[in-house]
């Protein structure tokens, strides 16, 4: 028996939230791989006469599990949560 896939493509990632620095990347990696909350990191090179060597990068996250990474973030202290920036917009490239 052959399986049938459906032909449309679907898109429900949001750019959730931003960081700078690569402490706070790696906390927030660990709290939603704790959490089992589907992710995947974008990268954003610094500007040319910037004096940021790091960029940002930009999490991603399934529309569904929004509210399962903000439950997540609940874990990590004050200091880490005034370092992210919240974005919440739909990606709208599509990578495939």
């Amino acid at each position: 028996m052959e399986t049938a896939y459906q032909k449309v493509k679907v898109n429900n990632e949001l750019e959730w939230c931003q960081v700078k620095d690569l402490e706070s990347k790696e906390k927030i990696e660990k709290v939603l791989l704790k959490y089992r909350v589907s992710y995947f990191v974008k990268w954003e090179k610094p500007r040319f006469f910037s004096n940021d060597t790091f960029g940002s990068c930009v999490f991603c996250v399934n529309q569904l599990q929004k509210e399962s990474a903000e439950d997540a973030l609940q874990e990590l202290g004050e200091e880490i949560k005034e370092k992210i920036r919240f974005i919440n917009r739909k990606v709208d490239k599509t990578f495939y």
